[in-house]
């Protein structure tokens, strides 16, 4: 047995990176990945599995929200698992079964498919099973293990603390059914979600034309997620906030500008499979170059329930001293280059005239 890991102090490797490279598996840090399920993926010992930790965005902002992918081969399960990280899984591709309980205590089952999303009580033992015995699964989930590890540097009491967060988890034998309540501010929350292709979205104009959202709180933690869908030939206004938001595209093709305030911006290509993350306080405007409206998934590392301070501010304008860029106050070449990309794509803009404020 190896000896267990503990961080040693900083010499050009937080502790997380150095638990990531004591565990031998990959990791890839960009700002976006193409596709992931293609990304590479190596046996991971601890998981029973393979996988890869994918750490987005800038380099300043991947000391606190990471994600990784984790492929099950059929017929096989992962390792148990606990730890005091907040975890939120997106299931990518195939069908299985997941199994949690307290130590002592008698376990929960559900189970999944693609498509299907949840969140692991914090600290909580959890097992995931491939329920097919021809096709591998593999599901991506966010986490907060570079926050949690960067503060406690300690394998031991991250991995191995016996305390029960009985609030968020207490055995409930209907915790993970797939029932939920809806919550003002567009929020469905739940332990569980079956297939967030079924859930209902809200028109959520604010951010574009014909936008429609829902907000997904699940399992009481702090990480959570939202879902959106935007129309073809529209683009979304820009607007910024904090780091740890992993946009996964679900469905559709185009393009991301990105950029911190005062420099230009860059342009990231996605399509279904993609997933990125925008930087710390970054503007980042999506844009719809397909003939099929795009849908976007977002983890992140706030939600409604717990919020991170100023997160309103996403939705009020910049010249209202908010994070939001009006269609009026954008640089008129935004949108020139789209309604040239469009051309490209024989489709037409389809989002509202706009008249520049003066000074544009």
């Amino acid at each position: 047995m190896p000896a267990p890991f503990e961080a040693k102090p900083y010499t050009g490797k937080t502790a997380f990176e150095q638990w990531v490279e004591y565990e031998g598996v990959p990791m890839i840090r960009d700002f976006i990945v193409p596709d992931l399920n293609s990304i590479e993926i190596k046996p991971w010992d601890r998981l029973g599995a393979s996988g890869s930790w994918v750490v987005l965005g800038a380099p300043e902002d991947q000391l606190s929200m990471g994600a990784y992918v984790c492929e099950i081969q059929p017929g096989k399960s992962t390792k148990p698992q606990k730890h005091l990280y907040e975890e939120v899984v997106y299931v990518l591709r195939g069908n299985g079964a997941t199994t949690v309980w307290n130590e002592g205590e008698k376990p929960l089952s559900f189970e999944w498919k693609r498509g299907s999303i949840f969140s692991p009580p914090i600290n909580t033992w959890h097992q995931h099973f491939n329920g097919s015995g021809a096709e591998p699964v593999r599901y991506v989930a966010l986490t907060n293990a570079p926050a949690v590890f960067n503060m406690f540097h300690s394998y031991d009491f991250i991995m191995n603390n016996p305390f029960r967060f009985k609030e968020r988890f207490d055995g409930d034998s209907e915790y993970f059914s797939g029932k939920g309540t809806s919550r003002p501010g567009l929020v469905w929350e739940s332990n569980f979600i079956p297939d967030i292709v079924n859930l209902n979205l809200h028109e959520f104009s604010v951010k574009g034309p014909g936008l429609r959202q829902v907000e997904m709180e699940l399992s009481g933690n702090t990480l959570s997620a939202h879902l959106n869908d935007s129309p073809v030939g529209v683009y979304k206004k820009a607007h910024r906030h904090g780091p740890g938001a992993y946009i996964i595209i679900l469905a559709g093709r185009g393009y991301t500008l990105m950029w911190r305030e005062g420099e230009k911006w860059q342009r990231f290509d996605w399509g279904t499979g993609s997933m990125m993350s925008p930087p710390n306080r970054w503007f980042h405007q999506h844009f719809n170059l397909g003939k099929e409206s795009i849908r976007q998934l977002a983890l992140k590392g706030w939600g409604q329930k717990y919020p991170i301070g100023g997160w309103e501010q996403m939705f009020k304008s910049t010249e209202a001293g908010g994070d939001m860029i009006e269609f009026e106050d954008e640089d008129p070449a935004i949108r020139e280059m789209y309604v040239e990309e469009l051309n490209k794509e024989g489709l037409e803009l389809k989002n509202p005239p706009v008249t520049y404020r003066k000074g544009m």
